[in-house]
């Protein structure tokens, strides 16, 4: 009965060390929804080199940064606009200095299926406006996603946010913009170029660059491991810059 007892505890002694072994390997990450496509590369190509596995949660930046402020348990934050890590430095959540990783592209993108002619870039949507031919426009929230306060900008610039409000479909965050953008009574969107250059959603409308980006950081969370630190490392890496040139970014 007593050497029973010792096996079962022997085991259970095992699982314990491999279970922190495996927690020890891991890198929790809060990403902007903008990585989606480029960062499961990069993160495998990470793991390759390191063997350490990355846990990614995707989100709009400002739901991220809501999220660490109120203590999610995130090792890195990989954000879509400074503005969000200047709040966690703020509160003294982060460590070490923010790095800029890449600088992220925004287009003027519209479905095959849309009636709306969008050579004209921004301007299209204005004319669409005056002719009465708008029918709707999908952009990222400007409350908390940084693609919607750079769509907005970018209807600011040639003066017709106000006027284009109910016309307006506000996505969560840009992946969700992306795929409003798709739907038969959406007339374009104001999307990430990383997104629409992807097999599933290039081959079902075309595009616009225009001229606002979105620079790209991440940082160091406070508590994050010597593992986290790494990936950082690798964040700004060739290799890592080679494969974001890869899904669009700059």
């Amino acid at each position: 009965m007593w050497s029973y007892n010792i096996l079962n505890y022997s085991i259970i002694l095992v699982l314990l060390c491999l279970s922190l072994q495996l927690q020890a390997n891991e890198i929790r990450v809060a990403a902007a929804a903008n990585l989606r496509y480029v960062l499961p590369e990069l993160a495998s190509d990470f793991e390759k080199q390191t063997n350490t596995r990355l846990l990614i949660s995707y989100a709009a930046s400002g739901s991220l940064t809501t999220q660490i402020l109120h203590g999610a348990p995130f090792d890195v934050f990989l954000s879509a606009s400074p503005d969000y890590i200047k709040r966690l430095e703020n509160a003294k959540l982060t460590q070490e200095k923010a790095v800029d990783f890449a600088q992220a592209q925004l287009v003027l993108f519209s479905s095959y299926d849309s009636p709306l002619t969008i050579e004209g870039g921004m301007v299209s949507l204005k004319v669409a406006i005056e002719q009465n031919k708008l029918n709707k426009i999908a952009i990222a929230n400007p409350r908390h996603a940084p693609y919607g306060k750079a769509a907005q900008t970018e209807l600011e610039k040639i003066g017709i946010w106000k006027k284009i409000q109910p016309y307006l479909l506000i996505a969560e965050n840009a992946s969700q913009a992306v795929q409003f953008s798709l739907i038969s009574s959406v007339d374009a969107g104001i999307v990430p170029y990383g997104h629409i250059i992807q097999t599933p959603i290039a081959t079902k409308g075309h595009f616009i660059l225009l001229d606002e980006t979105l620079q790209q950081q991440a940082v160091l969370l406070k508590g994050a491991s010597v593992l986290a630190k790494q990936f950082m490392q690798y964040m700004q890496s060739q290799q890592a810059k080679s494969i974001l040139l890869q899904y669009g970014f700059l």
